[in-house]
């Protein structure tokens, strides 16, 4: 099999990205009819901006298809991502209009209701991996650094434009944790986002400390003794908790997903896109950008 560089994209993360960086100064990108764009716009600016970089073969966007309450995490923990709130009545609709940009680009759409963005992104990156092709994934989620390996590099989405770049050697080298370790890490700090409670009193850098001292959280909790009496308490007290914020932490690496590495091919015909720019009334600046 001929090997392949595969450009995997969180689209939630692009998606809500692109929004905010173009509304805070309240100007809302509008068509003519009056149909919301922006989002699309700079969703649309984003995915040639990583094509440029990456120079795949191939390119998938992942999507959350799914309410937060059909989610299996929510079924595990009934407060998992309580606190999210509705996005603004001018995005919504441009939630479905980007799949139509994208669909333009003969770019696959994978989602699958009762799992996340995420876990479709690990489900292909490690399938495709294990295959022999290279996978990079851009997010903007640090959770994503679960699924770095010697075929999948992550990069996280930063503003202005910028990203950092993560291998095995970089995220030892710039975090000190290995991408195993990613989970266990936010099994004790938790997640105040994403409603994952953690060990209380446990932040990010006591948690970076103990799990590399220890290697995991298995190893932790078989070492307490060793341990101040009061963290031992404090890890004691909510060990069922922790567990439980490993599970909503792991990306899942199986979920039911189907798409070939030929429908994902990096190729499409410039008049369908144009067709779509035109609809849009995307400007020159993007127009030029497809050849």
């Amino acid at each position: 099999m001929t090997q392949s560089k595969l450009l995997l994209i969180d689209g939630m993360s692009f998606l809500f990205r692109a929004f905010y960086a173009s509304s805070w100064s309240g100007a809302i990108r509008q068509t003519s009819t009056g149909v919301y764009t922006n989002a699309v716009y700079g969703f649309t600016k984003m995915m040639l901006d990583y094509a440029d970089l990456v120079k795949p073969t191939h390119m998938i966007v992942a999507w959350d298809v799914a309410a937060r309450e059909t989610l299996i995490r929510t079924q595990w923990y009934d407060n998992y991502k309580s606190n999210r709130q509705e996005p603004p009545a001018e995005l919504i609709p441009q939630f479905n209009l980007v799949k139509e940009v994208t669909e333009a680009f003969a770019v696959p759409n994978i989602g699958l209701s009762g799992y996340e963005g995420d876990d479709v992104l690990g489900t292909l990156s490690n399938r495709f991996a294990q295959d022999g092709h290279d996978v990079t994934v851009a997010t903007g989620d640090y959770d994503s650094l679960q699924l770095v390996s010697e075929k999948v590099s992550v990069k996280i989405l930063k503003n202005g434009g910028k990203h950092e770049h993560y291998t095995p050697a970089s995220l030892l080298e710039l975090r000190g944790i290995t991408p195993a370790q990613v989970i266990d890490v936010k099994a004790l700090q938790g997640d105040t986002s994403d409603c994952i409670p953690g060990c209380p009193g446990i932040g990010e850098k006591t948690a970076v400390k103990l799990i590399t001292e220890h290697g995991c959280l298995d190893t932790l909790y078989e070492n307490l003794g060793i341990l101040t009496p009061k963290m031992r308490a404090k890890l004691e007290e909510h060990r069922e908790q922790v567990y439980m914020s490993r599970k909503l932490a792991t990306i899942l690496l199986d979920v039911p997903v189907e798409v070939s590495l030929e429908e994902a091919a990096w190729s499409y015909e410039k008049e369908r896109v144009l067709e779509k720019f035109m609809e849009l009334e995307f400007g020159k600046a993007l127009v030029s950008r497809v050849g």
